[in-house]
């Protein structure tokens, strides 16, 4: 008795409790990279056999062909082993934003009866040529590595279907790395026990016959077609995200040639925000047509019903306009920030204010119309050596938020209107500063 008094009063005897699990955020993302990594993990492990590399791709019968889009239709089935390592759950054109499928309970049903040997609804996915999302023609003349596999209905199914493997193969030290939480866990565990040998069931699983239809012969605007089609029961896709699939080699583009940091809402987890010194995607194609168009009004239903209609080479000559967003990025953006350390309101206001770039892009898209690309980068120059005068204020944005707080209608556009022209009458020689205020006096009420 008093040995076990004494060991109550030390503390030992009691049973160590279970880290903290991480918060749903981390939880998610940490799965996330475990599905990413899983092949070349189970591939380590000993399971290479049932994950071969994939191969040419045979559909079980003649493909149907698309009369709206003139694309091809195959059905497929491979392994699910095969189907892990061909499709991802984050190299997608349609991606979006993952979720906690382990607490979900029409996602928890799905993996348990996954688990139990179910079979499971088509996925679709589309094959396009990787370097350059073309149309791919002919599936039977693809190369393995040459073919980007994008899902357009399924991506949760995948997910799911990547959490399988994870529970069996693992099984309970998904909660100590943090997969999944303990709740979540014990729902789960039953099934995954009653599979018997981890090993035996891991590879039954990794057989599992995977059934898909494979959309080929199409380019990015009929891949969006389809997103928008076959997920209409489903939340309705944001504009913003419409506009990042369908401008994608843009977004690209600015990230390679302009130097800029972009974020993505395809990849942003749920309720995490956006990075204040990152420009929002969607925004930057919004901007680029401000500047094309020297009309900062744009809008995104208006850009995506454009791009439906015209196709994604409807913005001509975007030569000029990445040179533009090159000093935007590696020139203004650090003045700014620099300028206005103390202050984030300040320091992000270019990439955490649309109608503030709308304006902006526009106004230089018209000196740009009336003049040439000589006659815009000698107006930001000028702008820039606002800077270098060491000015405490060099954009006079204490003024800017002043009249800012004097506007009460219309807030968006009288921004954008002010933004406009309050840059325009400064490139053009008009004031020697940014006038905010002297701009506002002269803007129709």
């Amino acid at each position: 008795m008093e040995i076990i008094e004494n060991e109550k009063k030390n503390g030992r005897g009691k049973k160590k409790a279970e880290p903290k699990e991480p918060k749903r955020d981390m939880r998610i993302d940490n799965v996330r990279k475990a599905i990413i990594s899983l092949p070349e993990v189970l591939v380590a492990a000993g399971y290479g056999a049932a994950l071969p590399p994939p191969g040419k791709l045979v559909p079980c019968e003649e493909p149907d062909v698309d009369p709206h889009t003139g694309g091809y239709i195959a059905k497929i089935k491979e392994p699910l082993g095969v189907y892990l390592q061909r499709v991802s759950v984050v190299d997608n054109l349609s991606q979006r934003p993952p979720y906690d499928h382990t607490t979900d309970p029409i996602y928890r049903r799905l993996i348990t009866h996954f688990l139990g040997g179910a079979a499971m609804p088509e996925s679709k996915v589309a094959a396009l040529v990787r370097t350059t999302n073309d149309k791919l023609e002919s599936i039977a003349e693809s190369q393995p590595g040459a073919v980007r596999y994008s899902i357009i209905d399924g991506l949760q199914r995948l997910y799911c279907f990547g959490v399988a493997v994870l529970l069996v193969s693992k099984g309970e030290t998904v909660v100590k790395e943090g997969l999944i939480g303990r709740a979540a866990w014990d729902y789960f565990k039953p099934i995954v026990e009653s599979l018997g040998e981890p090993r035996k069931a891991t590879l039954d699983l990794l057989a599992h016959p995977i059934r898909y239809e494979l959309f080929y012969n199409i380019d990015l605007k009929d891949l969006l077609h389809y997103m928008v089609t076959f997920n209409t029961g489903q939340r309705r896709m944001s504009l913003s995200v419409q506009l990042e699939i369908m401008q994608q080699p843009l977004i690209d583009e600015l990230k390679r040639g302009a130097k800029m940091m972009i974020h993505e809402d395809l990849a942003r987890l749920p309720g995490a925000p956006k990075p204040k010194d990152q420009f929002d995607a969607s925004e930057l194609v919004l901007a680029m047509r401000a500047f094309l168009s020297a009309n900062a009004y744009v809008t995104a239903g208006d850009e995506a019903e454009k791009l439906l209609e015209d196709g994604l080479d409807n913005f001509g000559e975007i030569g000029d306009a990445m040179g533009v967003f090159k000093r935007v990025s590696v020139e203004l953006q650090p003045a700014i920030l620099k300028a206005y350390a103390e202050d984030p309101g300040k320091r992000y206001l270019l990439s955490n204010s649309s109608s503030f770039l709308y304006g902006f892009m526009a106004a230089c898209g018209f000196i740009k119309d009336r003049g040439n690309m000589k006659m815009l980068d000698g107006a930001l120059d000028k702008l820039l050596a606002l800077f270098r005068g060491g000015a405490d204020d060099p954009m006079r944005l204490d003024e800017y938020a002043d009249v800012l707080s004097e506007i009460v209608s219309s807030r968006g556009k009288s921004t954008r209107r002010l933004v406009y022209d309050t840059f325009l009458r400064f490139f053009q020689g008009v004031t020697t500063e940014l006038e905010w205020r002297d701009t506002f006096r002269s803007m129709p009420r």
